[in-house]
């Protein structure tokens, strides 16, 4: 429904993009303790090539709760479609938290080939550990081994790249060849 509700509001510049800008606005103006908080940003989209973006949407969805809120309920801008209930909205908070600490992990390195298995690794412990813990949702917890396994068919990826053996200095091809 997030993605739904991003793209309804990118997609629509004459009628839900100001209506969007001006329930922040009332927001900001009947709450002071929101002002800190709430610009008149637009929801991040979650783009399949960019491996952060979900967690970009989810922190941003978090963060502005009640416009989103506010606008799915009302029956003009028919965006009841795009409604997410409390039970969803928690689910939404759980699945940022675990990618938080994801992303950090590859926000914080200094990109480089040979940084790939340990940060999979990093990935796969924190994966392993939210998928079975008690406290988490069990539909969380499903999701997470679905993760878990794409990534593991990804980890397997590594070993058949020649660039990889190469980075990490176990190909049988010579680096003084490569240099030549």
């Amino acid at each position: 429904q997030l993605r739904s509700f991003s793209n309804a509001v990118k997609n629509s510049p004459t009628i839900l993009l100001p209506e969007w800008r001006n329930t922040i606005k009332k927001l900001v103006t009947d709450a002071d303790d929101l002002k800190k908080t709430l610009a008149e940003n637009i929801m991040p989209r979650d783009v399949s090539t960019r491996w952060n973006s979900t967690y970009d949407m989810l922190k941003f969805a978090s963060s502005y709760q009640d416009p989103i809120n506010q606008m799915t309920d009302s029956r003009s801008l028919k965006l009841s479609y795009c409604m997410v209930t409390e039970s969803e909205w928690e689910l939404v908070k759980e699945l940022r938290d675990i990618l938080k600490t994801v992303t950090l992990k590859f926000s914080t390195d200094t990109p480089c080939l040979a940084s790939v298995i340990p940060a999979m690794d990093k990935m796969d412990d924190e994966l392993t550990k939210a998928s079975q813990s008690n406290d988490k949702s069990p539909a969380l917890r499903a999701a997470l081994m679905m993760g878990k396994a794409l990534l593991n068919k990804y980890y397997s990826l590594t070993d058949k790249s020649e660039v990889y053996r190469i980075a990490m200095g176990s190909s049988s091809i010579s680096f003084t060849f490569l240099i030549l």
